[in-house]
Parts: C-alpha cells; sequence; structure tokens
C-alpha cells in the first residue's frame, strides 16, 4: 500500500496552489519523509512549494512545463535533506480524474532520470481534477514500475480519507440490521469510516479495555492491542470482558481481551493482541500501520513515546487518563482527561505544561520519587493507587466519543476535555494550543518525522518508568 499522509494546513496550501486557477493546468510539488513498513510506503507531508509563474515552461489548458532549473534545486534539497518528492498537477476540467496519455508517458521517464538520488529514491506523481478527485502513483525502483497510491490521509480539525479515482473504498463489513440505531446517529458514511478504520490501542487495563469495549460495538474493523501486564486479582473489579480463570491463570491483558472482544463483537472483528512494552519494535512497528492511536496507560514514558509516534508518522493520538486522590478509604478528588493530537493541525502533549511536570517527576531523587509515589502523585509507580471502574467508563466514553467526531465529522472534536469527578462536570481547560518552538509538533520539530526519529525505540526504558496500566 502507497498512501500520503498531510496535515490540513498544508493540504489546503496545496489545493490554493493547484486549484486556484481553473482556466489552465497547475503544478505544485510537496516534499515529504518516506515511511516504509514492509511492504507499505507511508510518505508524510512537510512541506508544499507552489510552482512561481516565472517558473513555468509552458502552462495552458491542456499543458503544464516546469523548468529544469526549479525541479533541480528542489531535488538537491531532497538529496541534502533526505526527502522524497511528491509531485501534483491538474486537469482543473475533470471529474473522477485519471493521468492522461501525456502524463503515462512523461511519469516513467521522470522516475528513472531521479532514480540516482536513491537508494532508493522515493519519488511519486499526482493529478488532481476539478472535484478534488485524484489519482497518484509512486516508483518502484526494485521492480522498475509505477504502484499506486491509494489513498491521501489528511490530518484535523477531523480525520479525512481519500481513496484514488481507481482505488476502492474498503466495504463495510457490517449489516444495517446491527447498526440501524447507530447509522440513524451516524450516518452510513459514518457507519462505513468507522468499519473500514485501524485502531492501535496502548494500554488493556481498567480504561483501556472500556475503550477497546465500546469500539467493538461500534463496529471498528480492526484493532491491534498493546500492553506487556498480566492479570492481577485487583484487575478483575475493573478490567472488562475477560472471565475469573484469566485472572487465576495470571493470563497476559490483551490475550485475555482480545478473547473476549471477539466474544462480544457484533461482526467479525481483526484483533491482534500483542504482550509487548510500547517500545519494543515488535509493537511500535505494527502501530505504524493504524489510522488512530489511543493511549490508556498511566507511564509518563509510555505516554511521551506515544506522543512522538504520534507526530513522527503524523498520526491522531487519543490520550486518556484517570486520578484519584484518597487517604484512609476517603475520596478527596478524582478526575481524568481526553486529549486529542492531531499532528501538524493542532498542539501535541509536549506543547502542554503538564507534561513538562511529569518529565520533572521522572528527573526526581529516589527519596522525593518515593513520597509522591506513596501519595499517588506518580503514574506509572509500581505502587497500589486508587482505582474505581465508574470513573474509568465516564473517560473510557468521552474518549471514545472524541473518536467518533474525528472519523465521521458528526461533530466538532474537542481536543482537551477534563472530567471532575467530585463535581460531575466536564469542562474544557484553558491553554491547550500549539507551542511555538515545541520540539515535537512545530515546524522545526514533527517535520523532522519520519522513522529515525524513533531509533530509540528499541532501548529498554529507564528504572522507575514501566508502563502500568492499572
Amino acid at each position: 500500500m502507497v498512501e500520503i499522509r498531510i496535515p490540513r494546513p498544508l493540504y489546503e496550501r496545496l489545493r490554493e496552489a493547484l486549484l486556484g486557477r481553473r482556466d489552465v493546468e497547475s503544478k505544485a510539488f510537496l516534499l515529504a519523509r518516506a515511511l516504509e513498513v514492509g511492504g507499505s510506503v507511508f510518505l508524510l507531508a512537510r512541506e508544499v512549494i507552489p510552482v512561481p509563474d516565472e517558473a513555468y515552461e509552458e502552462r495552458s489548458a491542456g499543458a503544464v512545463v516546469v523548468r529544469r532549473e526549479f525541479v533541480r534545486e528542489l531535488l538537491i534539497r531532497c538529496a541534502l535533506d533526505g526527502l522524497s518528492l511528491i509531485e501534483a498537477h491538474t486537469h482543473p476540467w475533470s471529474q473522477r480524474v485519471r493521468f492522461s496519455g501525456i502524463d503515462a508517458r512523461s511519469n516513467p521517464r521522470k522516475f528513472r532520470a531521479t532514480e540516482v538520488l536513491g537508494p532508493p529514491f522515493r519519488h511519486a506523481a499526482l493529478v488532481f481534477g476539478g472535484d478534488e478527485s485524484f489519482q497518484g502513483e509512486l516508483w518502484d525502483p526494485e521492480a522498475g514500475r509505477a504502484i499506486p497510491v491509494q489513498r491521501i490521509k489528511i490530518i484535523g480539525p477531523g480525520l479525512e480519507i481519500r481513496y484514488g479515482t481507481d482505488q476502492a473504498e474498503p466495504e463495510g463489513a457490517a449489516r444495517r440490521e446491527i447498526y440501524d440505531r447507530q447509522i440513524r446517529a451516524l450516518g452510513e458514511a459514518g457507519q462505513r469510516l468507522l468499519s473500514g478504520c485501524a485502531v492501535g490501542l496502548v494500554g488493556a487495563g481498567g480504561l483501556g479495555s472500556m475503550i477497546a469495549q465500546a469500539l467493538a460495538l461500534l463496529g471498528v474493523g480492526r484493532l491491534i492491542l498493546v500492553d506487556p501486564d498480566v492479570l492481577e486479582p485487583s484487575n478483575a473489579s475493573r478490567v472488562v470482558g475477560i472471565r475469573a480463570r484469566d485472572v487465576q491463570r495470571g493470563r497476559r491483558k490483551v490475550t485475555a481481551l482480545a478473547e473476549g472482544l471477539r466474544r462480544l463483537a457484533p461482526h467479525p472483528l481483526q484483533v491482534e493482541a500483542l504482550p509487548h512494552p510500547v517500545n519494543d519494535p515488535r509493537a511500535w512497528e505494527a502501530l505504524l500501520e493504524v489510522d488512530v492511536l489511543i493511549g490508556a496507560v498511566d507511564s509518563a514514558a509510555a505516554r511521551a513515546f506515544l506522543n512522538r509516534l504520534a507526530v513522527a508518522t503524523l498520526t491522531p493520538y487519543l490520550d486518556g487518563g484517570v486520578g484519584i486522590r484518597a487517604a484512609e478509604g476517603r475520596m478527596e478528588a478524582g478526575g481524568g482527561q481526553v486529549r486529542v493530537v492531531r499532528p501538524g493541525a493542532g498542539f501535541c502533549l509536549m506543547c502542554l505544561d503538564e507534561e513538562a511536570w511529569e518529565r520533572s517527576v521522572e528527573g526526581m531523587d529516589a527519596e522525593r520519587r518515593a513520597a509522591q509515589a506513596d501519595r499517588g502523585y506518580i503514574r506509572g509507580e509500581p505502587v497500589p493507587h486508587p482505582q474505581v471502574v465508574f470513573l474509568n467508563g465516564v473517560v473510557a466514553h468521552l474518549l471514545v466519543w472524541e473518536f467518533v467526531k474525528l472519523m465521521t465529522g458528526v461533530a466538532p472534536v474537542v481536543p482537551y476535555v477534563y472530567y471532575d469527578l467530585m463535581a460531575q462536570r466536564v469542562f474544557a481547560p484553558e491553554g491547550a494550543t500549539p507551542r511555538p518552538g515545541c520540539l515535537a509538533c512545530s515546524p522545526e520539530g514533527w517535520l523532522a518525522g519520519g522513522r529515525e526519529v524513533l531509533s530509540e525505540a528499541g532501548q529498554p526504558a529507564r528504572p522507575g518508568t514501566a508502563k502500568r496500566t492499572g
């Protein structure tokens, strides 16, 4: 599969560059990082380069040619910065657009001319119609042929997936009689989007299991579960979908949960259970291909890694967390939050002050760290801290609602939601905005994305930061 991922602001610049004029063909270039996973290639758009009027050698209603000097400068940038090149032009009069005969002859010549930039140099071509339909192809230098671009994924404010003219959208596996009431709320198109969606869920404890259960009932087509932990007796009161004998045997959380989800789902559900830490390559490499990431972890280290993974691969990430403060069996405070990271089109977790606090906690000396852990303030510490099933349920379903909005567009996404358990109040905290110069999601940060920024993924976690999902 070949997929292009592009943040909404960049897509709007591309759209304006290509379709700002409808009387002539136009051209623009995208610079991208290539992320390769197995047999799939994901091109992560980082910059749009419109072609200025003086750089056209020919431009009419039936042809467009860019001066070689302009293209040469772009290719030099690609070679120096390790980028891929995507050429895009328009047939503004076309609906359900396809490459013309001229394109079919010129694209292979251009592709072969850039092979020397390898190994391999990823060079793609797109054509857009006046209705924003597209057809695309990526050159495969090993096979010596072009392979189709299956889809373009546009991130923010929701998630929009567009399929190429010759690429069929996956058919929803769900039957109308099962999801009739849901379709009345979300529409048939919304249900199809859910049925074709692949979700990566990290954390299979009390919060994560409730999220997984809701996704299965909604009709999500594929679910990858990641969690290294085994079930303990205290999990029996919070982890839904498991059986008593699973706890007695100390089975892996993801294994037991996956079996429960297959029994629960009203349609055939693809579930993959990965009993590994999220920073294990066996886990994060599987997560590279999902449409949406969801985190239900209580370790700052795991949360930071998921944020990094999302930003590096231009994948939307929904982060959920819960916490309770109690003394001598009496609850003093409690609540949870849901945060939606849309790379390139909003804040990431490193933009928020809370994450700076969490990182500072991880740097505490052992004495201060132990004192904070005893009070239940450090998530991810190997000490018992208060948990209740009803708080998990509220926050899990707040997160799933934001997921549904992200996927279907049925309502605007609220990027930061906090639930106050004691006051029974849901509100949106202030200050959840992109931070200029953020090392993760600013232009200097996320644009350096791709597989290389995950190079530390296979390194063991530091002592004291092991993930626990409760």
